[in-house]
């Protein structure tokens, strides 16, 4: 008796499939014949359009100190994590090798203003005097050299004097004229003054030696290690009697009570996102606490990396913190919820409701008194689970989620098992 049953079943199965393309099944005592499908409905909601990704916690109001000059750090025992005001002193260094370069270059100042005194001494009317003088008498004297020398050039000719006599008198001929052209080249110098180009020389040496010695100056001055801002010691690279040299790190400081998160997003969301957009964070660090924020920038450049996936291309997004925790710390990764789209009251229905024609035309399909009914929509935001529909439906409607391939308009529908 039990075989004949199911035989009978069987048959009638077949028979159903062969004549309708659809299924019998067996629901207790009753049979129904049809496309088991999932069904579901459209709800009516606020809805968003975000795109998901991961950052990094970091300080906005960062600073870094570097040494001012070479030299001993001093009162320096500052830790990691210590709080500090605007202004407050956390150490200096020893400038004592400033101090010394100072006074080399006073020194040099000082050898370079006496030459323009010396070139600039006005030349008194008795100096002037006193060369025409010198002058008058060393062409005297030429002249006196000049006849001896003719005078004993003769006798050597005469047979009277010798070769070496005609040497004497010319070298003393020489003498002269030699003293002749001093004493006129120095006359002439004293009556066109200071040498003004070569004033100007040590006036520009000067002003390059103020230069350096400004500089040396703001080192002895800078000495002090100042906290820029209200804030935490993040990092601390020296300790207390190091010998620093000039630009050397120091320490980092920042507010940790204004926070951003540096996210990345790849190529192809870029052009979604805007300044200003706002921004959900969640992880681990918060527990089930959601933080607000707002896109501040995006990166003029993107970074390609190399990963075990292969080349990936990414922008970096800074998102400020509107709200922020005790808990949420520089370094923390977090997860990053970037809002594209807001939607208040939008009908919206599961992403595998909504169907694409090859013409682009968006369509579901719907169970209509049991049968399956397609019904072109109008789409608006999508995300991750739902689509908006603008127009189309009233909400009303039974859907079909997933539908199969072959499905038909009038097939008859029905819930499926795994619905």
């Amino acid at each position: 008796m039990m075989k004949k049953h199911w035989w009978i079943v069987l048959s009638v199965g077949v028979l159903a499939i062969g004549l309708g393309g659809g299924y019998v099944l067996q629901s207790g005592d009753a049979l129904r014949q049809g496309v088991p499908v999932m069904l579901t409905a459209a709800v009516t909601g606020n809805m968003e359009s975000t795109i998901l990704t991961s950052g990094i916690v970091k300080v906005s109001n960062e600073h870094t100190l570097f040494a001012s000059g070479s030299g001993d750090l001093r009162n320096y025992s500052i830790q990691e994590g210590d709080k500090v005001s605007k202004g407050q002193v956390i150490g200096s260094i020893d400038t004592s090798d400033v101090s010394n370069q100072i006074m080399d270059v006073e020194a040099q100042i000082a050898i370079l203003e006496a030459n323009i005194a010396r070139l600039s001494k006005s030349v008194e009317p008795e100096e002037i005097t006193k060369l025409q003088e010198e002058l008058a008498q060393d062409e005297r004297d030429h002249q006196t050299a000049q006849q001896h020398f003719e005078r004993t050039q003769s006798l050597f000719t005469s047979g009277v004097s010798t070769q070496l006599d005609v040497e004497q008198a010319k070298q003393k001929l020489l003498t002269a004229e030699s003293k002749v052209k001093v004493t006129k080249q120095n006359l002439l110098l004293k009556q066109k003054g200071p040498d003004k180009a070569e004033i100007q020389s040590y006036e520009a040496q000067i002003q390059k030696l103020n230069l350096e010695k400004a500089k040396y100056e703001k080192q002895r001055v800078q000495s002090s290690i100042v906290s820029p801002i209200d804030g935490t010691v993040l990092s601390t690279k020296v300790k207390r009697g190091k010998v620093l040299s000039k630009g050397e790190e120091i320490l980092t400081i920042g507010d940790t009570n204004s926070l951003i998160v540096e996210a990345e997003v790849g190529e192809s969301d870029l052009r979604k996102i805007k300044i200003g957009q706002e921004a959900v964070m969640t992880g681990i660090s918060l527990g089930g606490e959601q933080l607000g924020g707002k896109v501040s920038r995006i990166s003029p450049i993107a970074v390609t990396t190399q990963g075990s996936e292969g080349e990936k291309t990414r922008v970096t997004v800074i998102v400020d913190l509107v709200t922020t925790n005790e808990y949420l710390k520089p370094g923390f990764h977090v997860d990053v919820d970037i809002v594209l789209q807001k939607e208040a009251n939008a009908v919206q229905v599961p992403s595998e409701c909504v169907m694409t024609e090859q013409d682009g035309t968006t369509f579901v399909w719907i169970a209509e008194n049991g049968r399956a009914k397609k019904k072109t929509v109008t789409t608006g935001i999508e995300n991750e689970l739902s689509v908006q529909i603008k127009s189309g439906l009233d909400g009303t409607e039974e859907l079909i989620a997933n539908p199969p391939e072959s499905l038909q308009e009038n097939v008859p529908v029905f819930q499926g098992p795994s619905a």
